[in-house]
């Protein structure tokens, strides 16, 4: 039998046809090459770092291990809504995981920092009872497509 499979694959590519795969995700849900090459998008990177924090790290059963400074890599400015990286001032993108209505009794809020270049994040969450300011960071998430910045 292997000897037959052997004997016939030579004879196909001498025959000059041409043995190609049709990738799926293009003819069921009718994709083109250059969307399924492309980078992942804003929403991609939100779900990849929602993903992250609730399911992978689980962080808001750790939130006694996080540091209570702000890491030491990243600078915040516009009373901590915006992030730049400290070595080289670039922008980070916010991503804001949850946040509580003000007028709540203990209003929480997680947000996270990604930074497109080294595909990592920084994780804050304030709030809660006891209130804790707590962050982790920088948490890598290995996409399977390079991130463009935004």
């Amino acid at each position: 039998m292997k000897r037959w499979i052997l004997a016939a694959l030579p004879a196909v590519a001498a025959a000059g046809c041409e043995i190609t795969f049709d990738d799926p995700d293009l003819q069921v849900r009718q994709f083109s090459e250059d969307e399924l090459k492309a980078p992942p998008g804003e929403s991609e990177v939100k779900s990849a770092i929602i993903g992250d924090v609730r399911e992978r790290r689980m962080l808001l059963t750790k939130l006694d291990e996080g540091r209570a400074t702000i890491p030491p890599e990243i600078r915040l400015d516009n009373f901590g809504l915006e992030a730049t990286r400290a070595r080289d001032g670039k922008r980070l993108v916010r991503v804001i995981l949850r946040e509580d209505p003000a007028d709540r009794v203990d209003p929480t809020v997680e947000t996270a920092f990604w930074d497109n270049e080294v595909t990592a994040y920084y994780y804050h969450y304030e709030g809660g009872h006891p209130h804790r300011d707590v962050w982790f960071g920088p948490l890598r998430i290995n996409m399977a497509r390079k991130t463009t910045p935004p």
